[in-house]
């Protein structure tokens, strides 16, 4: 049986992609403290990748401002003095509202909204069982799929190479925590109540509020 073998240059753009999906999720959820360095050959070790393959992969994350190059080499988590909170928070307005406002306009189709549902519900079980990273997941699925029921790719690429640090990258303590959790549910789910009534204005005013109420918070656990 002949079988055919595949380029290396694919092999290794699968590869890349995989480094880079793995690597994201970790880096947007906050599980590679801020600070660490990302050793070459641990990584591609624990990722099963070649270093080539991940070293791209890298490249593409400091590209999307998760990683960064220092002069003494090597690709960093930022710390929080390295991350742009206003013009990150700001691009995330920009893009949700605008892809909100696109979904649900004059002219649109009848959204189904119960993937944003059944990710509310998920997000209020990882809370109630203290899964902080399970929820910080949920949180940017969430904002996630918003912007893909638009059914603009470009939007959802824009949104994706730009939403990132779901997750305090400054300790706060178990009850804030809880509370914080139990506030960005309540508006979750506040948002598609007024999407479901067809008040699509007040529906991304409480959205705006709620991408504003996280950059303070953000930026106050920055200090």
């Amino acid at each position: 049986m002949i079988t055919e073998k595949k380029p290396q240059r694919l092999v290794l753009l699968n590869a890349s992609e995989k480094c880079y999906s793995v690597l994201r999720k970790m880096l947007v959820c906050g599980q590679i403290p801020a600070g660490s360095r990302l050793a070459e050959v641990e990584w591609s070790q624990r990722l099963g990748a070649q270093r080539a393959a991940l070293r791209e992969a890298m490249i593409l994350l400091t590209h999307d401002g998760l990683l960064i190059r220092r002069a003494t080499g090597g690709f960093f988590v930022p710390t929080t003095e390295e991350v742009h909170y206003d013009s990150l928070w700001d691009a995330r307005v920009v893009l949700e509202i605008g892809a909100l406002e696109l979904t649900f306009g004059p002219d649109a189709a009848p959204q189904n909204l119960s993937p944003l549902k059944k990710i509310c519900s998920t997000m209020e079980d990882l809370h109630l069982a203290g899964l902080t990273m399970g929820f910080y997941e949920s949180d940017f699925l969430f904002h996630q799929t918003l912007l893909e029921l638009s059914g603009n790719e470009i939007l959802a690429k824009m949104f994706s190479h730009s939403a990132q640090h779901f997750y305090p990258l400054a300790p706060v303590t178990e009850d804030i925590r809880k509370q914080n959790q139990a506030v960005v549910i309540q508006e979750h789910r506040e948002i598609i109540a007024k999407l479901e009534a067809n008040q699509i204005k007040a529906a991304s005013e409480l959205l705006r509020e709620h991408i504003t109420r996280a950059k303070v918070a953000k930026a106050w656990t920055a200090r």
